[in-house]
């Protein structure tokens, strides 16, 4: 399917997001697998605030690993691949999308919006209070905080992607360094390379609503349509109201 997406632009947020998100919760030093933050930094080799931001670093064969996945949650929101009948040897896997073989055992954090920093925020701030509640081990409240502070995922990558047939975020995170140049921005065409025998069971989607030429996804879209609609609505309602007094009005002049 046809995608739009900002690869760089994406990695320059999140990362922003990412490294104040790590600062701050190591200064409120939250729980983490059952121990302060900061114990459990050390525990990895970063005794320092600034070690433990500074480990996270962007990769960008997680970041197209990222952008595959975007493409592929905005049609099915869930962790698991799209396949079909003809497919075998572990198709559905979220694991299975990597870049080269790499990078494909890691975290993964999904959003339902193509905007990078909002759903950095939802997988951030909105899961502490589940955090600390659980102290901090790992649950469906809180996973997505938790893998964006875990001290041993230190190479991340991010997307916002905008299909015609939706639009996500996607954060993927791990250890292993991939290697891999950077892609250029825009709009391109993804797919899932054939596993085995398989067979397409569509046909590339082309990206119409919130294309090439446009920097607003559908949902943006939908709620400019919406916001239009409703100023329409409050006009005619006040037509309806001042009619009878521009009536009134106008028939002075026409005595």
């Amino acid at each position: 399917m046809e995608a739009k997406f900002d690869f760089a632009g994406d990695q320059e947020t999140a990362l922003r997001e990412l490294k104040q998100l790590r600062a701050d919760m190591w200064d409120r030093n939250v729980p983490f697998d059952g121990k302060p933050l900061r114990q459990a930094a050390a525990a990895k080799g970063y005794t320092t605030k600034q070690q433990y931001v500074d480990a996270a670093k962007i990769d960008n064969g997680y970041a197209r690993i990222a952008v595959q996945r975007g493409a592929e949650v905005a049609r099915s929101f869930s962790h698991t691949r799209p396949y079909n009948s003809t497919c075998s040897n572990n198709c559905g896997a979220s694991t299975s999308a990597t870049w080269q073989g790499k990078g494909g055992y890691s975290a993964e954090n999904i959003h339902s919006t193509a905007s990078i920093g909002r759903a950095m925020r939802g997988w951030g701030y909105e899961e502490v209070p589940a955090l600390v509640a659980a102290n901090g081990v790992f649950s469906p409240q809180n996973g997505h905080l938790y893998s964006l502070i875990n001290p041993a995922n230190t190479r991340m990558g991010f997307a916002g992607v905008v299909t015609a047939e939706g639009e996500a975020s996607v954060a993927r995170m791990g250890s292993e360094t991939t290697g891999a140049p950077a892609m250029s921005g825009g709009l391109t065409v993804l797919h899932r390379p054939a596993n085995g025998v398989e067979k397409p069971s569509t046909t590339p989607k082309k990206l119409i609503l919130g294309g090439a030429g446009s920097s607003a996804s559908p949902r943006q879209i939908i709620e400019i349509i919406s916001i239009v609609l409703t100023v329409l609505s409050a006009l005619q309602w006040l037509y309806q109201y001042a009619e009878p007094q521009i009536r009134q009005f106008m028939s002075q002049f026409q005595r």
